[in-house]
């Protein structure tokens, strides 16, 4: 039996491919990100104080941030990436959360109606009273 001492030296395969240019979801943009600044999964983490795991479920899009996240991924990314552009009331209820850091109990606490009420305006359900639309769009019509 031939003996044989031969080492293999070859470079380890990158395992950051940069996310293609049509893809703008939210776990891309992460990820497009994190590699322009030239960190880690573990320093993006850092960075939010959440455990990598948490983090990577952002950048493969298993997991949405929670809401009081949100503002820090905007600042992180230079933008807002929670505003479709448009001046509806769900799209303000949301921005307007993620402004303030609260769910959406605390601002149906706040405004004295039900979590499922902010719930059916940001999902834009049309089954919602005046009264109560009215209040939404008082509280975010001033400050967003």
């Amino acid at each position: 039996m031939p003996i044989c001492n031969i080492t293999l030296r070859v470079s380890r395969p990158s395992y950051k491919p940069y996310p293609k240019k049509e893809d703008v979801r939210l776990g891309a943009e992460l990820k497009r990100k994190r590699l322009d600044l030239g960190w880690t999964q573990q320093q993006t983490a850092d960075h939010f104080g959440i455990v990598k795991d948490s983090y990577q479920g952002w950048e493969w899009n298993k997991r949405i941030p929670h809401i009081k996240y949100r503002k820090m991924v905007n600042e992180l990314l230079g933008y807002n990436f929670w505003d479709d552009g448009s001046n509806s009331l769900a799209n303000r209820c949301l921005l307007y959360r993620i402004e303030k850091g609260i769910s959406r109990e605390q601002l149906g606490k706040l405004l004295n109606i039900s979590e499922m009420t902010i719930d059916r305006i940001e999902n834009k359900n049309l089954n919602i009273s005046e009264k109560n639309v009215y209040v939404v769009k008082r509280l975010v019509k001033s400050e967003v």
